[in-house]
Formats: structure tokens, C-alpha cells, sequence
């Protein structure tokens, strides 16, 4: 998106973004201000910059949400994931714009059988959030794969992956007192081959929202790997 036309030679609004999209990724976004983005970002002076005499981060930010809108409605039409900075907010979300996963994904019958993720942790709180994130996962796949996600009761979904030779989706949750970490593989049935793992951090407090925020970071990962199997 940065060597985009709309990002190319806009320096601070890539910048900007680049910002943003780190925060949110790493679960940093709590700690966003104005003032921080200004001094972070823009190279304010911590000890003379005031937000309410200089207004350049606002400035940044609409220019932002502009060049964003033009990106989507030209070069990133095909893309499945956009990036969205609401109004009146600095923390971007990620949300699903309702094209296919890829043209090259087959139709017509499941391809990818998901097991629920192990929870790790022996606390309440871990496994609550572990049953939430499986919700999460599987209604953001199947918004995706729809038939060709599998339907996951455990033993029936790797037995007929099995026997299909689909990909199979595993993985387990582990969770502090700060952290939650997500570790998902993607298998070849029947040999069992891995072709893809990778980690996904977020927090731990226990929110939907964050829940939400773990799985559709998990599932923009996921489906190019799906997609290119």
C-alpha cells in the first residue's frame, strides 16, 4: 500500500500510516494520543509542542483517511482486508470488505477443516477467551471460505480431512497477565505436512474486542496461504 500512487509521495501520510497499522499490530493502540503521534511521528519537540497550537497531526490524519478512501477505490479494490480509520478516532481497525478469498480457490466443495485451538493456560479467563477466539475464527473464515470451510466438530472434520486431502487448521492459546499469544499451523492431510505456522500476539483483557481484533489478524494471514494451496 505504501508504493501505491496514493502513498508513494506522500511521505508523512505514509509515515502516518505505517505508525498507526505498528500499534495496532503489536496491541499498543491503547496508549495512542495526538500528542505522542506529534512527537513520534512528525519530530515535535516534546517540550514545546502543544496539540491545541499545532494542528498537524489532525491535519495528517484526515489527509490519511482520504488517501485511504482513494486507495480502496482504485488501486486496492481486489484487496479483502481494509485498513479504516473511524472518525474521531487515531486507532485503525481492519475490517472485511466482502470479496472473494482469491480466484484460484476451488468451489464447490470444503477446503480448509479448522479444529478448535487448544487452550494452554490452566486459568478461567484463558480458556473464556480461547472459546471466544474459536467463535471469532470461525465466523471470519466462513464469511470467507463459507462451504469450503469445514465444519469443525473435532474427530468428524479430521477424519474427513483425511480422507479429502484438505488443509487442516490447528493451533493452541497461551495467556498472561499481559499478553496473549496465538500459534496457528496449517497442516497437509494426509501426510500431516506443515506449509504454514506463524504467531499472533494480542491482549489479555478478556474483551471481545480483542478477540475480534487476534482472529482477523490471524485470518489475513491465513487465507493467501489458503488460497495459494
Amino acid at each position: 500500500m505504501i508504493a501505491s500512487r496514493q502513498f508513494a509521495k506522500a511521505r508523512r501520510c505514509a509515515a502516518l500510516l505505517n505508525y498507526l497499522v505498528q500499534k495496532l499490530l503489536t496491541g499498543t493502540v491503547d496508549s495512542l494520543s495526538e500528542h505522542d503521534i506529534g512527537i513520534e511521528v512528525f519530530g515535535r519537540d516534546r517540550s514545546s509542542y502543544h496539540t491545541c497550537d499545532d494542528p498537524i497531526v489532525r491535519v495528517q490524519v484526515g489527509r490519511l483517511r482520504q488517501r485511504l478512501s482513494a486507495f480502496y477505490a482504485e488501486e486496492g479494490s481486489a484487496e479483502r482486508v481494509h485498513i479504516e480509520l473511524p472518525a474521531g478516532s487515531y486507532v485503525p481497525r481492519l475490517a472485511w470488505c466482502g470479496q472473494p478469498v482469491a480466484p484460484n480457490v476451488t468451489t464447490g466443495g470444503p477446503q480448509l477443516a479448522m479444529r478448535p485451538l487448544a487452550c494452554l493456560s490452566d486459568s478461567l479467563s484463558a480458556r473464556t477467551f480461547t472459546s471466544g477466539l474459536n467463535d471469532e475464527l470461525q465466523y471470519g473464515l466462513h464469511r470467507q471460505l463459507a462451504e469450503r470451510l469445514l465444519a469443525w466438530s473435532s474427530q468428524d472434520a479430521a477424519d474427513s480431512a483425511a480422507r479429502e486431502g484438505l488443509q487442516v487448521l490447528e493451533g493452541s492459546v497461551r495467556q498472561d497477565a499481559t499478553l496473549t499469544r496465538v500459534s496457528l499451523w496449517l497442516r497437509r492431510a494426509p501426510g500431516g505436512e506443515v506449509i504454514w505456522h506463524e504467531q499472533f500476539d494480542g491482549r489479555s483483557d478478556g474483551s471481545i474486542a480483542a478477540q475480534e481484533h487476534l482472529a482477523t489478524l490471524c485470518i489475513a494471514c491465513l487465507l493467501p496461504c489458503v488460497a495459494a494451496q
